[in-house]
């Protein structure tokens, strides 16, 4: 119908009244219409972390649909919103999905992803708003009618979603009205309603049963559009497949990080994705409030946060707070240090063997003036000499017994924990009854043990890491969770292979400003901070650009993956392999890259090293390396992904002719042996079977 026969048939027949569609009449879909609810599905399970796939929920929903239609009596599309929203709560209360007290919130919630995931996927038809618009301007009253699932407040969010609201006197919504066009019924309401002839009526819309059988079987006029193309369509897509969906959309997000343009692996934006998605999805499911972004991977951690939760979020009073806690290391140790005669030093015991006076003196947050008075006390001929066995030494012992290093501990150890509570209070978040939940890029758990430790173990500190694999005394108030790799349970695969370079993550992350040394009340931010030269030049010169390519691709990767439904198993497989090949296959300007940042690299806490220089010798000997490498190759995956890096620094030419591509192979070809041949056949008690 165009407007020329429109307006004939309204001067023919005295039109008062123009009913119409609304699915594939006034707008379409870009995928199918049962794809929608799989969309809805997902957006749920990433609301309420629910444990379980988005088939499961969609299933969920489609069959309490078919359970209702059976129970009422009445067509699939005529049954109550509420009744159906309230089944499916049942359901998943009843299998221990979700807590009987989120009944509420899930009611609301349900709704809420209902407009989200329709509005995702509609267009206008801009030619039957035309249409529309001239029939509203001859006089005619306008009124959809549909056998929509959601009743009419959902379907005047969509209008208003579309700005066409204005243009409609009212809607019929068979979910509503407990009556259907493909019943006819809702005619029959819509009659009642408007108490005028059906000759003075016209439906349009673009299926033959509903819209234009039912409708003069009523006695009203009916067009019907010539929108086959459309339904066409709609069969078509119901053909498609999850897993090549989201491979595409990563695959295209490698290789726009592999351009000629792109920063070396700026890939690494793929794995901070993934993490970022399950921290939304396991705070919604613990029902977090606040999380703390611990620096200094954490300000860029919290900035991609901020944008996910600003795409994701279904309500505007629902979001979770976030916050940037400046904390290291050395600031970490100084707020739990115990009375020097209990301070055992344990950490710094286990990891440095080798220490000088000054650099120990160093990890405290003393003025230089106290710095200098305790080595001239000490009468320390050699102060910057390591000394081998540094805390069973001598020189240790000496400063142990200086009165002026005792009073100087002393007094900074109860300074640094005032000011610790002082700058965390300044955050306004009730800690008492919500507990701290820590974020940081990994890998044990240092800071989240000393806050613990401040707070006098009384109230929970969770850490959400990008990675675990160092096992500390985890305790029912202190647990914490790799998102990406874990030691817990137990390594698997995919642990192993992405667990390899973990500098890169750190480094990738960095932060504008410096390491945290102590806290003082007196300063900005409350913290003291030292930004070293080289972590300076090495940020400006190449990681803010870095950071800045990596969050466009964020936003561009968000939006490509909003209407793709994907669970665990499917990106966990996807990027480990692409954790394997960014591991392996390092061209030179990878490698240069690697030497940059290797010189950058700065440890915070003992001798402050600069630099990072790859021992060999961890690796074992060569036999037992090759033997292990050949049954378990993922254990050794992080040796081999430095192997090209460490031979490129020494000779080249040696660096080039690794065969990486081979080695790849040997790695899928070794796990599909393992995983499609042998698992079959032994049981699962072999750590090659994991």
């Amino acid at each position: 119908m165009n407007p020329a026969s429109l307006h004939t048939l309204l001067n023919e027949h005295n039109i008062k009244v123009l009913l119409t569609d609304f699915f594939d009449t006034i707008v379409h879909r870009i995928v199918h219409p049962n794809y929608t609810q799989r969309l809805w599905a997902k957006i749920l399970i990433r609301e309420f972390g629910l444990k379980g796939s988005i088939d499961s929920l969609y299933f969920t929903r489609r069959e309490s649909s078919l359970h209702l239609k059976k129970r009422l009596g009445l067509h699939e599309v005529e049954i109550p919103y509420e009744a159906l929203k309230l089944e499916v709560f049942n359901r998943l209360v009843n299998n221990l999905i979700i807590e009987p007290d989120q009944k509420d919130q899930f009611l609301k919630f349900f709704e809420l992803a209902d407009l989200k995931s329709e509005q995702a996927v509609q267009f206008l038809n801009t030619e039957v708003v035309q249409l529309l618009q001239e029939a509203k301007s001859e006089g005619l009253k306008i009124y959809i009618v549909s056998d929509f699932y959601g009743p009419k407040p959902l379907f005047k969010k969509l209008l208003k979603h579309h700005g066409i609201q204005d243009l409609f006197d009212g809607v019929y919504s068979s979910s509503s009205s407990q009556a259907s066009k493909f019943q006819g019924t809702i005619y029959d309401q819509i009659l009642n309603d408007l108490n005028i002839s059906p000759g003075q009526i016209v439906m349009i819309g673009d299926n033959k049963r509903c819209d234009f059988q039912k409708a003069k079987d009523k006695g009203l006029h009916a067009s019907l559009l010539p929108h086959q193309k459309f339904l066409l369509k709609n069969k078509l897509k119901s053909v498609g497949n999850d897993k090549r969906d989201y491979d595409k959309v990563i695959d295209k997000t490698y290789k726009a990080c592999r351009g000629k343009e792109a920063p070396p692996y700026s890939e690494y934006i793929i794995l901070f994705q993934v993490f970022i998605e399950r921290l939304y999805i396991i705070s919604r499911r613990f029902n977090i409030k606040n999380l703390f972004f611990a620096s200094r991977e954490g300000l860029y951690l919290k900035k991609l946060f901020d944008l996910y939760q600003e795409q994701s979020f279904l309500a505007p009073d629902d979001r979770i707070g976030t916050h940037y806690l400046r904390m290291s290391r050395q600031a970490a140790f100084q707020i739990t240090y115990e009375p020097l005669h209990k301070e055992e030093f344990s950490y710094m015991r286990k990891r440095f063997r080798a220490l000088s006076i000054e650099k120990f003196i160093q990890n405290f947050a003393f003025d230089k003036e106290i710095e200098a008075n305790i080595l001239f006390e000490l009468k320390a001929t050699k102060p910057k000499e390591a000394v081998d066995g540094f805390f069973d030494s001598d020189d240790f012992s000496q400063l142990m017994n200086l009165p002026l290093f005792q009073q100087a501990y002393e007094q900074n150890r109860k300074n640094q924990k005032k000011a610790f509570l002082a700058y965390l209070s300044s955050f306004d978040v009730d800690v008492d009854s919500e507990g701290i939940n820590i974020v940081d890029v990994g890998w044990g758990g240092t800071m989240q043990e000393a806050i613990f430790k401040v707070f006098e173990e009384k109230i929970p500190v969770t850490g959400y890491y990008l990675g675990l694999r160092e096992n500390y005394n985890i305790q029912e108030m202190t647990k914490r969770y790799g998102l990406l790799f874990s030691i817990h349970p137990y390594e698997v695969y995919s642990d192993h292979i992405l667990t390899a370079n973990t500098q890169l993550y750190e480094q990738l992350l960095s932060a504008n400003h410096g390491s945290i040394l102590g806290y003082d009340e007196t300063v900005e931010n409350f913290t003291l901070e030292n930004y070293k030269q080289e972590e300076k030049e090495l940020f400006e010169n190449h990681l803010m650009a870095h950071q800045e390519f990596m969050l466009n691709r964020f936003k561009i990767l968000l939006k490509d993956l909003d209407l793709i439904c994907y669970d665990y198993s499917i990106v966990q497989n996807k990027i480990t392999d692409l954790a394997l090949r960014t591991g392996l296959f390092q061209n030179k300007k990878k490698l240069n890259f690697i030497s940059i940042l290797n010189r950058g690299f700065i440890q915070n806490v003992g001798a402050n090293k600069v630099g990072m220089v790859y021992n060999p010798a961890k690796a074992g000997d060569l036999k037992t390396l090759i033997k292990e490498f050949l049954i378990q190759p993922e254990a050794k995956f992080r040796y081999i992904a430095k192997l090209k890096s460490l031979l490129y620094g020494k000779k080249r030419i040696y660096a080039y002719l690794l065969p990486m591509r081979l080695v790849y192979w040997y790695f899928l070809f070794n796990r599909f042996v393992r995983e499609k041949i042998l698992k079959r056949r032994f049981f699962l008690k072999y750590n090659y079977f994991r």
